[in-house]
């Protein structure tokens, strides 16, 4: 059953503040079991899952007909600003210039100087092992989500938490040092292999619609909060794991957090309510899943819609690129690097000639080409000034896409 247990909390005399020294006990939450749970919904959520996963089943069947290399040219960019938007709910910002730029240096020859990008670079990181995880044969183990998690924080602050369930309690609010008048305490330590284990055990089920099922892994993966940090972002990256596995985004992946992102507040919010108290078959049990899954299925579809938006933008700007360009022998160097500008607008020769498959030479000269005619320009970035080559008009155009996900329909 979903319960609240007491513990206590040990005074931490080395804390700087009088009001975090303090002992006392404090109330921490175990949620139920999903073993076996299969949750009583409404005519309403259901309907909202199936236009959902109908308007996520659409995106993907776009993609297939979309050209040679749909998901290079298009998944690439909107899952670059899935992690973007995943990393900002934990307060971390960064533009998707920022983070494309961060990327090009670190294929040109080592890692980025701007330390908050390459964080969220962790964050893409675990993604896309997610998606890796997803593919593989055989089911999803706990030791794919501790993968997926050490990825993620590679380049954070703190690297050592990565890729290791906790063995201490830890909290939301209320500061550093004590979990006292926290706003959340998640399950104690003891109590959260087992749950790792039945959630693992549920993401591996074929009997929910796919929406439904992700969305619930999610939601009690924030509630068991297994990491020392990283969960939230984690916890985002499991929602594409299950989406792919169950093959319902063979190509793409729609930018769930970035619709999330738009209200912090109701996203913690929805999370909150998911928290009941009682038997495992109390009703109140599907009406705390149905109040949170109304939100993320939501999020589902606007995301989807958002996504159609851009690749209709993508179409008419790539158009626009070849118009400038002029004409160009179809296969050449420069066909394919303009095709592989909507997908990656920020790059080195090198990293572009791996990706075009041409030659470092004449993927150069297609470079030149296109700097000449103003399509791109070149920047220094880093100690070592690497030199990178932009397409100015594809940033704006991801930067605008970025923006218009977390302004459009927030409160």
């Amino acid at each position: 059953m979903g319960r609240y247990v007491s513990r206590y909390w040990r005074p931490r005399l080395e804390a700087p503040l009088a009001r975090e020294r303090r002992g006392g006990r404090y109330e921490a939450y175990v949620p139920d079991y999903l073993a076996g749970w299969v949750p009583r919904l409404s005519v309403d959520v259901i309907a909202t899952a199936s236009a959902a996963e109908a308007a996520v089943e659409a995106l993907n069947r776009r993609a297939a007909g979309a050209g040679p290399h749909p998901l290079g040219t298009f998944a690439y960019v909107l899952l670059r600003v899935e992690a973007v938007a995943s990393s900002r709910i934990e307060g971390i910002e960064v533009s998707p210039r920022r983070l494309l730029t961060a990327e090009a240096e670190h294929r040109a020859g080592g890692r980025s100087s701007d330390r908050t990008a390459a964080e969220v670079l962790g964050n893409l990181e675990a993604m896309e092992e997610a998606i890796r995880s997803a593919v593989r044969e055989g089911p999803l183990r706990t030791a794919d989500l501790l993968e997926m998690h050490r990825r993620l924080m590679s380049a954070s602050p703190h690297p050592d938490l990565g890729g290791w369930i906790r063995d201490v309690q830890n909290w939301i609010g209320s500061g550093a040092y004590s979990p006292l008048g926290a706003s959340f305490v998640p399950p104690p330590p003891e109590e959260v292999p087992p749950l790792v284990a039945d959630l693992m055990a549920y993401v591996n089920r074929t009997d929910l619609p796919p929406l439904i099922q992700a969305g619930i892994a999610h939601a009690q993966f924030e509630t068991i909060h297994p990491f020392g940090d990283g969960n939230g972002r984690t916890g985002r990256a499991l929602i594409h794991a299950i989406l792919r596995r169950r093959e319902v985004t063979p190509a793409f992946v729609p930018p769930i957090s970035a619709v999330l992102a738009r209200s912090t507040d109701s996203y913690i919010s929805g999370l909150s309510v998911w928290r009941h108290v009682g038997s495992a078959d109390d009703s109140a049990r599907d009406h705390a899943a149905e109040q949170w899954l109304g939100m993320f299925l939501e999020a589902a579809h606007d995301a989807c819609q958002e996504a159609h938006r851009y690749l209709d933008a993508v179409a008419d700007l790539e158009a626009d690129l070849r118009s400038r360009a002029g004409p160009v022998r179809r296969g050449s160097s420069a066909d394919r690097l303009l095709s592989l500008l909507p997908a990656r607008p920020i790059f080195s020769v090198d990293s572009a000639a791996t990706a075009i498959q041409r030659s470092t030479v004449a993927t150069g000269q297609a470079v030149n080409q296109l700097t000449e005619l103003g399509i791109l320009v070149v920047r220094s970035v880093g100690k070592q000034r690497y030199r990178i080559f932009e397409a100015p008009d594809v940033t704006r155009l991801i930067t605008r896409l970025d923006s218009e996900l977390s302004i459009r329909g927030a409160p």
